[in-house]
Parts: C-alpha cells; sequence; structure tokens
C-alpha cells in the first residue's frame, strides 16, 4: 500500500547500477527542493465544525465544513542537508501523513512519517503556521503510520521502532522514564479504556499498558501482526490481526473470549453497535458477530477489500471498500445499501460528524456525503 512497500529491481551490472544509483540521489535531491513527498492516506477528525486532515501532498488542512472554506494550511517538512558538486540548493522535503490527526481544546496534533510529532494551534482565526510544539526536538523516532491519541493531558501513539510515547498534551515533554518497548513495529492507532492503553504490534502481540507510567498489565499473542486498532466494549477488547482472526479479549486480565476467523487479513478498526461487532476485512467483506459469543449473525461481500476503518453515523454502519464504493449497513435489521460511488481508491479512515462522513480518496479529494441521504459535496484539500 502507498509508498511503504519497495519494488525491487535487479541490475547484473555493477556499474551500471551505481550510476543510476547517482543519478538517482541527484534527482532525489533536486526533486526535495520541488516538495516531492511520499504519499500517505490520513483520515480526518472533526473539532467544532472543521475538518483536520493530512493532505497527501504532506499538509495539515483545516476545513470549514459548512461552506468548504479553506481555515490555513501547514505543511509538514523535513530539512535537507545538501553539498557537494552534484548537489542542488538546499531544501525541504515533505513529510508524508498515515495517521488520522487528534484534537484537543485549540491544539491538534499529528505524527509525520519522518518520526516526528507535531502540535499546532487552531482556534478561531485558523490554523497557525508555527508549531507549538515538535516533538522530538532534536533528532527523529521511528516511522509514525498510526493515529495519535488525546486523553487526560497525554497525547500516546507508537512508532515504526515498536516504541510506545506518552507525551504532555500541552508541551510535548515525554511523559513517561522511558517509552514501552514491543517486539516490533506499530502501525496501529492505540485505544485507550479507562487508565488502560492497549496496543497492537507486528511482533504479534497486543499489549495493555497502564496510562500512568507505561508499566505492562497484560500481553496476548496471536499468530499474526496486528495493524488494525483496537476497540473497546463492555469490558472486552475487540482486535483484528493478520493471522485472519478477530479476537475478543477480557479487558481486565488478557484472556481470550472467543476467536473468529475470515478468509483474509483484518486490517480495519471494528465497529460495535447494539452488541453487534461489524468487522471488515480485506477479503472484501464485514462480518457482522455477536458481541458476546462471537457467532456469525450475517456478512456482507461488498466485493473489493476493505482497509479503511468504518464509521458509525447514526443507527448506519458506513464503511468503504478500496474501489471506492459506499455503503451503509443499517444496525436496526443489518440491510446494506449502497450509499455512493467515488472516483479513485479508499485507504483513509472514514470520519463521521452529525450524520455526515467524510471519506479521503487517494486522488487527494474528500468528500462530505450525507449518511441517510446520500447527498454529497467536494471538498477541497490542495
Amino acid at each position: 500500500m502507498g509508498s511503504m512497500f519497495r519494488v525491487k529491481s535487479i541490475f547484473k551490472n555493477p556499474l551500471l547500477l551505481l550510476g543510476i544509483l547517482l543519478v538517482g540521489l541527484v534527482l532525489a535531491s533536486c526533486r526535495a527542493g520541488l516538495n516531492a513527498v511520499p504519499r500517505g492516506w490520513a483520515g480526518g477528525a472533526i473539532a467544532d465544525g472543521t475538518l483536520l486532515i493530512g493532505s497527501m501532498e504532506g499538509k495539515l488542512v483545516a476545513v470549514d465544513v459548512s461552506d468548504g472554506s479553506h481555515l490555513g494550511e501547514v505543511i509538514l517538512e523535513t530539512p535537507e542537508t545538501t553539498g557537494g558538486g552534484f548537489s542542488c540548493a538546499p531544501a525541504s522535503t515533505a513529510v508524508a501523513i498515515y495517521g488520522s490527526p487528534a484534537t484537543s481544546g485549540d491544539l491538534v496534533y499529528v505524527g509525520g512519517y519522518n518520526g516526528k510529532i507535531y502540535a499546532f494551534t487552531f482556534e478561531g482565526s485558523g490554523l497557525r503556521n508555527e508549531p507549538r510544539w515538535v516533538y522530538p526536538r532534536q533528532e527523529n523516532l521511528g516511522r509514525v503510520v498510526g493515529g495519535l491519541i488525546v486523553a487526560r493531558g497525554k497525547v500516546y501513539f507508537g512508532d515504526a521502532d515498536g516504541k510506545v510515547y506518552a507525551l504532555d498534551a500541552a508541551d510535548g515533554f515525554q511523559e513517561w522514564a522511558e517509552p514501552f518497548e514491543t517486539g516490533d513495529k506499530i502501525w496501529s492507532t492505540l485505544a485507550i479504556d479507562g487508565d488502560t492503553l492497549f496496543v497492537g504490534s507486528f511482533d504479534n502481540k497486543l499489549y495493555a499498558l497502564n496510562t500512568t507510567d507505561g508499566s505492562k498489565k497484560w500481553e496476548f499473542e496471536t499468530e499474526g501482526a496486528i495493524v488494525s486498532t483496537p476497540v473497546v466494549y463492555d469490558n472486552t477488547v475487540y482486535i483484528g490481526s493478520f493471522d485472519r482472526y478477530l479476537y475478543a479479549i477480557d479487558a481486565t486480565d488478557g484472556t481470550l473470549k472467543w476467536k473468529s476467523m475470515a478468509e483474509n487479513w483484518f486490517w480495519a478498526k471494528p465497529v460495535i453497535s447494539n452488541g453487534t461487532v461489524y468487522a471488515a476485512n480485506l477479503d472484501g467483506k464485514v462480518y457482522a458477530l455477536d458481541a458476546e459469543s462471537g457467532n456469525k449473525l450475517v456478512e456482507f461481500d461488498l466485493g473489493s477489500p476493505v482497509s479503511s476503518s468504518p464509521v458509525l453515523a447514526g443507527d448506519l454502519v458506513v464503511v468503504a471498500s478500496e474501489d471506492g464504493i459506499v455503503y451503509t449497513l443499517d444496525t436496526d435489521n443489518n440491510q446494506r445499501r449502497q450509499l455512493a460511488s467515488l472516483e479513485g481508491k479508499i485507504y483513509a479512515s472514514l470520519a463521521a460528524d452529525e450524520g455526515i462522513v467524510y471519506i479521503h480518496t487517494n486522488k487527494d479529494t474528500v468528500y462530505a456525503i450525507d449518511a441517510r441521504s446520500g447527498a454529497r459535496r467536494e471538498l477541497s484539500i490542495k
């Protein structure tokens, strides 16, 4: 997906390979001055009638959802040090944004693929260009792919080095003595319930951490990597894995309640309503399961993989397949209805507010769609 997976080429002539690499480095350096960026798949956050979202140009953008007017944009940049005979002028390279922003008070928080966390002030006059704070101040963390969560005055996130961090939301200083270390990279957004933080990792484990100091309460091991965001409901954690199972785990002690198998990986975050878990899968299906027993109630075959996390809009589950088709699933009767057919692929998590669903496509277009009527508008973030 996107730029994170590399395609390898093999060259038999090492001199030719060296020449191509040198030319590539020069061109990459020059393109940096033009703000060349890898593409992300960020979803949005809604706060006080404003959509805050990371564009595929590496910008944090604020848009008034009532009329589509821009309320500011900030490009996330990493300074590039260039020099020597082949170099271009010093430049900054824009940073891809994969995780959805988070908001609290007058601040909006976003993680960059350069391994930094940014906090920007957002108020009535719009989004300010200079960050309130950046973490870390020097150097970088591992790549930040998942979104951020803000709770109890702290910002929580994981990075691709496999570490979990807690920062003071006001000033960005590290709250725990040391970050918690898992055994592999973290791509998922974390979940929080009370004083417990839930973390999925590529080491196949789900961790429950104490929010105060980052100490481990328990861990649960699956047979595949975890990139899905956990959901906590009625003292149970629901999490999907690359081993093709959706798990229901006791939130107190980490014991297994039940697991249900699909035909492919679980990437999207589950949605729970009225005692039913709606779990979207890369096999193109959404599984409706009884939250208590795990028994399958019904499955919906959408015909295309689902990696975008669905949302609830009232009593409707809104889900988007990768091929751009958007559906609603009625939680009262489990009836499916096609809501829209959009141009472009959909990987970003959906966002919803007051019955309107916001969908970011890989063409960098954001659609605002009424979950009931299907009426839609395009919001420009370019």
